[in-house]
């Protein structure tokens, strides 16, 4: 089963970057995952990332450009997963959280379309 995890995190960001353990920690962890096949791809934020909102009601469209000052919180980055099943996406998602401190990931289960 593939598995779209969207990590957010307060608005503003972390209290601080994360150091040079948690970076070789996070690297190797994403490498166990490769090697694996559990881990297809990822991506993260960046200050320059394009932002909006496209919304279709009624045939017309409007759209709104970010950054969105009043989010409480911001996509801080993403993972799409490969997993045998729940339990296995909510491992994989404590492991991520345990080297990646203070932060929320959702998880939604995502298919090939016909």
């Amino acid at each position: 089963m593939k598995i779209l995890s969207i990590m957010t995190i307060a608005a503003g960001g972390a209290s601080e970057p994360p150091g040079q353990s948690e970076m070789e920690a996070m690297g190797a962890f994403m490498a166990e995952l490769r090697s694996k096949g559990g881990l297809v791809d990822t991506g993260g934020r960046t200050p320059e990332m394009l932002e909006l909102i496209v919304t279709r009601k009624k045939g017309g469209t409007t759209i709104v450009d970010g950054p969105f000052s009043e989010a409480k919180e911001v996509v801080g980055g993403f993972a799409l997963l490969d997993v045998e099943d729940r339990a296995e996406a909510i491992a994989v998602t404590n492991r991520f959280l345990d080297i990646m401190g203070d932060a929320t990931c959702h998880l939604h289960e995502v298919g090939a379309t016909p």
